[in-house]
């Protein structure tokens, strides 16, 4: 028997090859004559893996618990596994596939009006500005242009205007 006091891929690849199981608690190859219910883990990190379990809440359901998998689970299938005749690759000669043609693109000089960005509104800056000097905040000013010329403008936006 190998000494399993340290680590060492090769030796845990061996065991994993040779019919073995690879143990994610002990994160070492582990022979199949110490596998348990759960295939994830021996039989020795299963059983301390179920009591810490039980200690959690009800609510609590970590993806590390141990979970018993039917026999049916556990047993590998073969797949058949079909071999698919040889496909063209080249599109030269189809008319399926088109190359646009690309326009080039002028910069955005500033005048043409942007679909991007937030939504800009008509708001009265001067009537902003004279009931800032009144004394009001922008808050305030937001609920007065609200209330008394039914303009719907949040105090964030009287903040830009008065920064400008």
């Amino acid at each position: 028997m190998p000494n399993t006091n340290y680590f060492c891929i090769k030796r845990d690849l061996e065991i994993v090859k040779n019919g073995g199981f690879w143990c994610d608690g002990c994160i070492i190859g582990k022979p199949q004559t110490e596998a348990s219910p759960d295939p994830r883990y021996c039989q020795g990190c299963y059983e301390v893996l179920r009591e810490e379990a039980e200690l959690l809440s009800n609510r609590s359901r970590p993806a590390w618990i141990p979970k018993p998998q039917k026999p049916s689970e556990t047993t590998t299938e073969s797949v058949c596994v079909q071999e698919q005749p040889p496909q063209i690759m080249s599109t030269l000669g189809s008319d399926k596939f088109r190359v646009d043609i690309i326009q080039a693109v002028t910069p955005f000089s500033g005048t043409e009006k942007s679909t991007r960005g937030r939504k800009r509104r008509d708001i009265p800056d001067e009537e902003i500005r004279q009931l800032n000097q009144s004394g009001l905040g922008s808050k305030a000013i937001a609920t007065k242009l609200r209330k008394e010329l039914g303009i719907t403008v949040s105090y964030k936006t009287v903040q830009r205007v008065l920064a400008r």
